[in-house]
């Protein structure tokens, strides 16, 4: 390990139309988590592992919205509510072997805003759709109980790989994962809305080098988490841009955090996605890049679903009139 420099001020940046490169300060609060390794100390760390993992995992998950419905009560009053899926799964990386795509998972729902359930009836070509209530009756409910979904396939995924001794990658915090059960999954996540580190600390991260990492911190007490870089920023990047968190639960204990966090980042940044563009874009992972292509392709098409669940509601219409 070693100081990591602290990178010069002034330094402009640059992302494509549209893009935010970095969050407001007042988006969210800044945090002083306490720094554990390195008595703390901010320090960079080099990878000490001795060896890439054999077995490494990364899973992902998409969501999709096909179609928003409303349902209209006795009293004139009406729930909003939307058909979606979900769809999870792992790029499989062993040694020896081509990466593969493995334990997918889709899930087409019928949200609704509050109770009863809205039900569709299931449609010719495979679509059938589950029943689920947002359990609160606003516009922004069912969306989030769909994110909610997600997060928990994801987990599932994320779990099992681990369990069955894969060093699992998941897109994304840790969101959903049982800490119970002392599984060292690893999220990996790409934005940073908040300071979570001392001011003095947090001025340093952006100095690591590709390959280093800072010290773990504790986020709270479920969560060990340090920054990784893991590509350069570019000629027309932000400070930013090239960094990750990767976090762990805090159940499986600091030695092992440690442990696993020396693990990935021995072999991480030869995954990411190339020279940053944005905050987020620039420590994209191309194994989750392709699962999400895979999976959106099993989601089936857009067009396709929206027919299927306009032919649902017509079905059901027709019967609730006769």
């Amino acid at each position: 390990m070693n100081d990591a420099t602290t990178p010069p001020t002034g330094i402009y940046g640059v992302a494509p139309p549209g893009v935010q490169a970095t969050r407001d300060r007042g988006d969210a609060p800044a945090l002083s988590c306490p720094l554990f390794e390195d008595e703390g100390a901010f320090r960079a760390h080099r990878s000490d592992a001795p060896e890439r993992p054999k077995r490494l995992a990364f899973a992902g998950a998409v969501m999709r919205t096909d179609a928003q419905l409303t349902r209209t009560g006795d009293d004139g009053e009406a729930t909003t509510g939307l058909a979606g899926s979900v769809a999870a799964g792992a790029v499989l990386v062993a040694a020896g072997q081509e990466a593969q795509v493995a334990r997918t998972t889709v899930r087409r729902v019928m949200i609704s805003g509050g109770s009863p359930r809205m039900r569709l009836p299931d449609q010719a070509g495979g679509w059938r759709w589950s029943a689920l209530a947002a359990g609160r009756r606003n516009r922004r409910a069912p969306r989030q109980r769909l994110q909610s979904l997600m997060r928990s396939e994801l987990a599932g995924v994320a779990e099992r790989l681990c369990a069955e001794g894969w060093l699992t990658l998941l897109d994304g915090p840790l969101h959903g994962i049982r800490g119970r059960r002392g599984l060292p999954v690893v999220g990996y996540v790409k934005s940073h809305p908040r300071r979570l580190l001392d001011p003095g600390s947090w001025a340093r991260v952006p100095g690591l080098a590709v390959g280093e990492r800072s010290g773990l911190f504790a986020i709270g007490g479920e969560r060990f988490a340090a920054f990784l870089r893991m590509a350069a920023p570019g000629p027309w990047g932000n400070a930013w841009s090239g960094i990750a968190r990767i976090e762990v639960s805090a159940a499986i204990g600091e030695r092992k955090a440690a442990a696993t966090a020396d693990r990935v980042q021995a072999c991480l940044p030869r995954f990411a996605s190339g020279q940053p563009e944005t905050t987020r874009a620039a420590v994209a992972l191309r194994p989750i890049a392709g699962l999400k292509r895979q999976l959106r392709h099993l989601q089936g098409e857009p067009r396709l679903a929206l027919r299927a669940v306009r032919d649902a509601v017509t079905e059901h219409n027709r019967e609730a009139s006769a």
